[in-house]
């Protein structure tokens, strides 16, 4: 089968690769799209977690068909039907995994982030990782629901952030992460939200969605306002310092935006304010619920996807990279 694969830092290619054997409690999937995450952006420039020198598969926001089931499976799944990934592998036995916290497990593992993900034409996961699209999905659009795993991790973070109605609601950072968050505030059902983002372009998106009021640094600076929950949106090297000065006293800090190296911020400003800072890790416990935000097209998502062939996936990196599209959704 052809896969896409991270050879080196900055070296990616297409190789000729055995379709995979799946183990006794894993189905084989035949992928049917894969969303392209910031976090690749991030692999290919330094290499994947656990760098061993062997090649790896990128890919983590997987849509597939069910080709086999283990023979032992009793379960509702069919082979043929279509599933969204839970990229997370779990050991299931640790003290984290006992305690319900699987994406703190000590031996977690992750499908296109230290094992093989879904670049490919095929992959396996284990069955208990699967959720099934719903059957009414047309097939035509079954490609959008690679969005399931990115919106998963943003209702993940908006539980821990738990917005109440009076609450105010700041994201830092206005990409597809951070217009999902502002949608998913109103859900929550945040009165008051808004946005700091550098770009004009992602500005102007977040007007047309409606869900957040959009604010350039300056803007805010000239005016500024402040909020009870923040969320980092961003992952940028100044994220954090602007979560600090945005938080209201008492606030909530989310910190979502992944960046590998270390930042800067003014430690002192949680005392004065009294903060509680959050840390988000991936995906926990919401697949369900981001399953049927998606299906039920309870987020405005169009304008920030955009759907690129397999063989196209190069060009999907550097639209990507160049920000000129916010989520590139690779189909076969």
């Amino acid at each position: 089968m052809r896969a896409y694969r991270l050879i080196a830092p900055n070296e990616l290619r297409w190789e000729q690769v055995p379709v995979p054997e799946p183990q006794a409690h894993e189905a084989l999937l035949r992928v049917v799209a894969c969303g392209l995450c910031g976090t690749d952006l991030h692999l290919k420039t330094r290499g994947h977690y656990y760098w061993n020198d062997q090649p790896l598969t990128l890919g983590h926001e997987i849509v597939a068909e069910i080709v086999s089931l283990p023979l032992d499976y009793t379960g509702a799944l069919q082979v043929g039907d279509c599933v969204v990934v839970d990229p997370q592998l779990v050991c299931s036995n640790c003290y984290y995994c006992r305690r319900g916290r699987l994406n703190l497990c000590d031996h977690l593992e992750h499908l296109g982030l230290s094992v093989d993900g879904g670049f490919a034409e095929y992959l396996t996961a284990p069955v208990r990782n699967l959720y099934q699209v719903p059957d009414a999905a047309p097939r035509e659009s079954l490609w959008r629901y690679a969005l399931v795993e990115p919106v998963a991790t943003c209702v993940a973070g908006m539980r821990l952030a738990n917005p109440q109605p009076h609450e105010t609601v700041a994201i830092i950072g206005l990409g597809f992460f951070g217009q999902v968050y502002a949608q998913l505030a109103r859900l929550w059902g945040a009165q008051e939200v808004f946005a700091l983002e550098l770009s004009p372009a992602r500005r102007a998106v977040a007007q047309q969605i409606g869900a957040a009021t959009p604010f350039a640094l300056d803007e805010w600076q000239a005016n500024p306002r402040h909020a009870d929950v923040v969320i980092d949106a961003a992952g940028s090297a100044d994220a954090a310092d602007w979560c600090l000065r945005v938080a209201r006293k008492a606030g909530r800090v989310v910190v979502f935006g992944y960046r590998p190296e270390p930042v800067r911020a003014d430690w002192y400003q949680i005392l004065v304010k009294e903060l509680t800072v959050i840390g988000s890790r991936s995906s926990n416990h919401a697949w369900e619920h981001a399953l049927q935000l998606v299906h039920e097209n309870r987020l405005a998502l169009n304008a920030l996807i955009a759907p690129y062939e397999f063989d196209a996936i190069e060009g999907a990196f550097a639209d990507a990279e160049a920000q000129r599209v916010f989520k590139p959704i690779l189909r076969w």
